[in-house]
């Protein structure tokens, strides 16, 4: 479960992002959905070595497991944000490989990939992704009307300046998984609700961790996980133009 201690949020005062969905360790796709964007790639190094003026590049975290290169998308993020490139928020993967470099709890063979490809690099690579990951917030507060969020957040979860610890938990829960409900699926998965349809509030919702066969804006949300690992298709969304952007077509 979420760290109880990490802040939940924090601000970006940008007026133009580019969100990225989840990565999943495809860093190729990556690499052309930037450079689509705008976006210069050091070819050698693997790392943005250049931007579009005036934009700022934000990502909805699951940056591993499941794609083969996972450490050279976690290098070109970590160097992205560490470089003021780029923000990021938490998802539910970068929750699982910080409990498990700290706690050294089982783990999925997809998480055990990612920790052997992590661990090789050594141990001062270990130490720069356990402190990458413990400073990513859990929600990105763009312009004051976008809320940028791995899993989702409904309009009764966005008080994000709470004092009540059990508001604060339930923000952090559905912020990292979406809206689950405690119950598992007959293939094991966790039940999760469609929250997005009955959503009527006026800040607009970026979102992944759940995927999609089409990207299409509902009730003010949008969520832009189009399972890259499966489909070779990686999406992001420009704002305020509110206009996708793929590596290619799906």
């Amino acid at each position: 479960m979420p760290v109880e201690g990490s802040r939940i949020y924090e601000k970006l005062d940008a007026e133009k992002i580019d969100v990225i969905g989840d990565i999943h360790g495809c860093f190729d796709e990556l690499a052309e959905l930037l450079r689509k964007l705008g976006y210069e790639i050091d070819e050698k190094n693997g790392l943005i070595a250049g931007s579009p003026e005036g934009r700022t590049l934000v990502f909805l975290g699951d940056f591993t497991d499941r794609g083969p290169e996972p450490v050279k998308v976690l290098k070109l993020a970590m160097d992205a944000v560490k470089s003021g490139r780029a923000r990021s928020v938490r998802g539910n993967h970068e929750e699982k490989i910080l409990q498990k470099l700290i706690k050294g709890t089982t783990a999925k063979e997809e998480v055990v990939l990612t920790l052997d490809a992590i661990r090789a690099e050594g141990p001062e690579f270990v130490r720069q992704v356990i402190d990458f990951i413990d400073g990513l917030p859990y929600v990105l507060l763009c312009r004051n009307d976008i809320l940028v969020v791995h899993g989702g957040l409904k309009e009764e979860l966005q008080d994000l300046d709470s004092k009540d610890r059990k508001l604060r938990g339930r923000i952090k829960t559905m912020a990292i998984y979406g809206d689950i409900t405690g119950r598992r699926l007959e293939d094991g998965r966790p039940e999760r609700l469609d929250w997005a349809a009955g959503y009527r509030g006026r800040t607009t919702v970026i979102y992944g961790h759940t995927i999609v066969d089409k990207v299409e804006w509902r009730n003010n949300t949008v969520n832009i996980d189009t399972g890259c690992f499966r489909t070779g298709v990686l999406t992001a969304v420009r704002m305020p133009e509110r206009e996708f952007v793929q590596n290619r077509q799906a």
